[in-house]
């Protein structure tokens, strides 16, 4: 058999036109090498081990996660309390100039009291949750001291928040 033959001789058939499971109407050859779905480049996160769908890398993170709904209760009342008591002490000192070394403190102390209190479980949520009633417990005050009550919502919510490992990306 000659190398033309031998050329000749391959397969010339087309593969198989298949769709993003997610984006039906993109075309795609790449394949989560997990189970196998057809995903697009928008779709697809790239892992030490190849490309996997946003679900299978999900399941696979929700291993870690272990808290419960309660978690989440106890983490929003600690939070709204705490952050409610530390604004309206910055609010009545009313030095703005303080506020940049209180309000990371009182950040970190809310961050620390709600992982002591949930036993250290992971939530998924559980830092937007802190984040969130950081904000919504200092909001009262926000029209007494702007500046000060301002400062604190942006540092403390940082530090409370950071402490749960919090990213804001996929």
């Amino acid at each position: 058999m000659t190398v033309s033959e031998r050329i000749d001789d391959t397969d010339t058939s087309e593969e198989e036109v298949v769709y993003c499971t997610v984006h039906p109407n993109t075309a795609t050859s790449l394949r989560c090498n997990r189970c196998g779905r057809p995903m697009c480049t928008r779709c697809a996160v790239k892992t030490p081990v190849g490309y996997r769908c946003r679900e299978c890398v999900r399941e696979q993170q929700d291993k870690f996660f272990n808290a419960q709904m309660l978690d989440y209760l106890i983490a929003a009342g600690v939070t709204l309390v705490m952050s409610f008591f530390a604004a309206g002490i910055l609010a009545r000192i009313g030095w703005f100039f303080i506020a940049f070394f209180l309000a990371p403190a009182a950040g970190g102390l809310i961050g620390r009291a709600v992982m002591t209190l949930t036993g250290k479980r992971r939530g998924r949520y559980t830092g937007a949750v802190v984040g969130t009633c950081v904000v919504l417990g200092a909001l009262p005050f926000l029209l007494f001291n702007p500046l000060s009550v301002g400062i604190y919502l942006f540092m403390a919510t940082g530090t409370a928040v950071a402490q749960f490992g919090l990213r804001l990306t996929t």
